[in-house]
């Protein structure tokens, strides 16, 4: 009786729903009327060829970019219409990845939670150990290498309180280690009901996480 209880809450949550879009760059179309949904507790990995759209669609989910028709909506509503609502719901991590070199890695993390959920120092360095850069906390990042710059950025999607992580190519730069505690990362926020969509060559088929895969640009979901 629990698991069906569990079941039909999972089912009755909307999260988020996507029908027909249609993207073009210049002047070629990259794919068309292409919908799909992401509920509470899902993982989507989008796949594709280099320039099949995978970075196109991420950066219009992100609200970075627009596309030709369709429709993003978040717990039934327009993420267009209710942007500043959306952006609280969303951690967006691209190839650029936001971080300012200036600033130390608690200092980036600082300034990146204070307009979402601030976070106590502590609650700062201990994600930053969690993500295999203790001893680093105070380090500039123009010193960090690549892959630390993203267990930096990785620090702030974990801290961002956020439901929807939108993560193109997260383990670009990242050792074996670095990959494996970003998967123990999106499992544990997939396990309390938040959702990820993302692109990546890695196998993210995690234990007791639902993984659905769009391949682009057939658009086939499965």
């Amino acid at each position: 009786m629990l698991q069906q209880n569990n079941q039909q809450e999972h089912k009755a949550s909307k999260g988020l729903n996507v029908s027909h879009l249609t993207c073009e760059r210049g002047y070629r179309e990259l794919f068309n009327d292409l919908s799909f949904e992401v509920l509470p507790g899902e993982i989507l990995h989008i796949k594709g060829e280099n320039g099949a759209g995978k970075t196109s669609m991420l950066r219009i989910l992100a609200g970075l970019a627009l596309p030709i028709t369709g429709t993003v909506n978040f717990d039934g509503y327009d993420c267009r219409k209710y942007r500043s609502e959306y952006n609280e719901q969303i951690a967006f991590m691209g190839h650029k990845l936001g971080i300012k070199l200036e600033l130390t890695a608690v200092e980036n993390i600082h300034s990146y939670c204070e307009i979402r959920t601030p976070r106590t120092e502590q609650e700062i360095f201990d994600a930053l150990d969690v993500v295999g850069l203790y001893g680093f906390e105070e380090m500039y990042c123009n010193q960090l290498s690549a892959g630390q710059k993203r267990r930096v950025a990785l620090a702030q999607t974990m801290l961002s309180n956020t439901r929807l992580w939108i993560l193109d190519e997260p383990f670009t730069s990242l050792d074996v280690i670095g990959v494996d505690l970003f998967l123990e990362a999106i499992q544990q926020h997939v396990s309390a009901d938040g959702m990820v969509l993302l692109t990546t060559h890695q196998d993210v088929s995690l234990e007791n996480c639902i993984t659905k895969y769009l391949q682009l640009p057939s658009g086939q979901i499965t």
